[in-house]
């Protein structure tokens, strides 16, 4: 009786084993992105500010969301949970390389999806989530390894370019 509660009792989930493959596709998308808007190849990426850190962390969390589910050849669809363990062990390395250690530790407190509180500004909860989205599409793209990935996965190109515009 007792092994046959070991066998059914509800497996803790594992991060996938690709972690370091996404974690490495993933920083070198968002530090492409950001060279390509302002020039800048620094690692960490510099500090604008730190909404700008909130952004890319929701971005840097949809991206590896939209890859965890998307790469060709990996273990069968993950569910929720397993999907939630992978993106949680990929993105305190993808945001800590891209962002710093110490911008990464606080963006980490910050952002709703990670550790964060709810955010209940109505306008900062959908800039979140609409960059993570863009984040989710373009991690899609990514994975799959389309050579277009570059022109069609450029969510946060896009964000910095529109930043940049003066408004009139």
């Amino acid at each position: 009786m007792l092994n046959w509660l070991r066998s059914h009792r509800k497996a803790k989930p594992v991060p996938s084993e690709r972690v370091p493959e996404i974690v490495d596709l993933v920083c070198r998308h968002v530090q492409d992105q950001i060279f390509a808007s302002t020039g800048c190849h620094a690692v960490p990426v510099p500090s604008y500010s730190s909404m700008m850190d909130l952004l890319t962390g929701s971005y840097i969390w949809g991206l590896l969301e939209g890859c965890v589910r998307t790469i060709p050849g990996a273990e069968p669809a993950m569910d929720q949970e397993n999907t939630r363990v992978t993106v949680l062990a990929a993105a305190a390395e993808a945001c800590s390389r891209v962002l710093g250690p110490e911008r990464a530790r606080w963006v980490r407190c910050q952002l709703p999806q990670w550790d964060g509180p709810p955010a209940h500004h109505l306008v900062f909860r959908w800039e979140l989530s609409r960059m993570r989205q863009y984040g989710v599409r373009d991690g899609r793209y990514l994975a799959a390894g389309n050579p277009l990935c570059f022109a069609k996965a450029g969510s946060l190109r896009a964000f910095l370019l529109e930043m940049a515009e003066p408004r009139g």
